[in-house]
């Protein structure tokens, strides 16, 4: 309503995401923001501290010279007619033990791959033969072994899997107890990219087979050497124990080889960038790209991309993961290119923000606004909040103590209050705390434990 709000002082005890934050200083408040939960903490601080684009901009291109070229050579494979082509996703189906015979169960939910155009991308649940048919149909026949087969039919679900010889029904579980931990992975297919002819989809081959395991070797060479959480996945006060009741016991049973080989190195390298503020922005990149590069996401059949780990707010094993690419090709999801590009859009929109709104014609435009800007000086004591322009002061810590903050000196309180135990955000947020701690460790206490 035109009200002047500058330098006006907004506190949020429980500020989370930030969203508050943001808000407030766009406005052109000043903020206090406190919440216990570190990742919290560091999003928020990143969000609201400027930076220079060029030089963020620099700093990516170092990466993808360096770390990105590295990176790539472990998702190289040839399309099906014959070209180079990179690898968008690996698809792999987790393999239990028959109890009864002793047969190795490939753990198929179902035998679709992909659903586009009417036109379904299966695999045969006897040779893994990719097959492409016009729609669903029940009685697809495979074109190599001649199996005949209903795709949306697998042979496991609800936490049970049927043997494909015997047909003896047990639970998923079991077979983790009798095999002493997580079940095995094996890799079967892939969809790819290739410049000449687009995306594809094909059956892994004897390339792709040796490539995985000269990146399984590397990765035993030198595994004691990378930068990946060996911290164990807490049991005690949880709500889900999900992860370890599967066998994931620690943070890094999460990954497989050439993940944590990958996300390493690009550890490493971000790292080493000099300045502080830039080295933090790409933190939150890789953090990000987390979500989409772990042992926990599934592809999506009908949208041809992977699904995002914590998109359920959840740690749910699945039967069937999918490995993403890492540093990313021109398509794919949550690669690092696309979390770094996120990052900068965001740096971008906190230096201009704008509001999307909706033409008499349903058509969408930006508007904005002028004076508003999303960009804050850091302060670490009251009296330098008072006293700098465009100050926040933010506190990892619990909002039980506000004795820092003067009496009758905060112009308004707002909060979205703490979800408790409804959604379990403190239990989600450790996936990523144990990576970031990794950098952080040693700049900021609430990092170290």
């Amino acid at each position: 309503n035109g009200a002047n709000l500058n330098g006006a002082i907004v506190l949020d005890p429980f500020m989370g995401g930030g969203t508050t934050i943001v808000e407030a200083l766009r406005l052109g408040c000043k903020v206090i923001g406190i919440d216990i939960n570190p990742i919290a903490w560091f999003t928020t601080k990143k969000e609201i501290e400027a930076v220079d684009l060029s030089d963020l901009d620099n700093a990516f291109r170092n990466l993808e010279k360096t770390v990105g070229n590295y990176i790539k050579q472990y998702y190289r494979t040839k399309c099906p007619e014959g070209h180079d082509a990179e690898v968008m996703y690996f698809f792999w189906v987790k393999v239990a033990k028959c109890k009864s015979c002793g047969t190795k169960v490939r753990l198929f939910p179902n035998y679709e791959l992909s659903r586009r155009d009417h036109i379904n991308v299966v695999l045969c649940p006897r040779c893994l033969q990719i097959i492409e048919t016009k729609g669903y149909n029940p009685k697809t026949k495979c074109h190599d072994c001649g199996e005949i087969f209903d795709p949306r039919k697998g042979i496991s679900g609800r936490g049970i899997f049927r043997c494909s010889q015997c047909n003896t029904e047990q639970r998923i579980l079991e077979a983790i107890n009798e095999n002493g931990g997580r079940l095995e992975v094996e890799l079967h297919a892939l969809e790819g990219y290739c410049r000449i002819c687009g995306r594809f989809f094909k059956r892994v081959d004897s390339e792709d087979i040796a490539l995985w395991e000269k990146t399984k070797s590397e990765y035993n060479d030198c595994k004691d050497k990378l930068l990946i959480p060996h911290q164990k996945i807490p049991t005690e006060g949880r709500s889900d124990p999900r992860p370890v009741n599967h066998g994931y016991t620690h943070f890094w049973h999460m990954f497989n080889e050439r993940q944590l080989l990958c996300l390493s190195r690009l550890l490493e390298k971000i790292l080493k960038i000099p300045d502080a503020n830039i080295r933090e922005l790409m933190l939150i990149a890789f953090s990000d790209c987390l979500d989409a590069n772990n042992m926990f996401c599934k592809y999506e059949i009908q949208w041809h991309k992977i699904s995002l780990f914590f998109g359920l707010h959840a740690y749910h094993p699945i039967e069937r993961p999918t490995e993403n690419n890492i540093w990313g090709t021109e398509y794919g999801r949550c690669t690092f290119i696309k979390c770094f590009e996120k990052v900068r859009r965001a740096k971008v929109y906190c230096k201009k923000p704008y509001e999307r709104l909706l033409r008499s014609d349903n058509r969408r435009f930006s508007k904005h606004t002028d004076n508003e800007c999303i960009e804050a000086n850091i302060v670490q004591r009251f009296d330098e909040l008072k006293r700098i322009n465009r100050a926040a002061l933010l506190r990892c810590d619990t909002a039980e103590d506000l004795s820092f903050i003067p009496d009758k000196s905060v112009d308004a309180v707002i909060t979205d209050p703490p979800y408790f135990d409804n959604i379990q955000y403190s239990e989600l947020a450790d996936f990523f705390y144990v990576w970031l701690r990794i950098g952080l460790k040693n700049l900021y206490p609430w990092f170290n434990p």
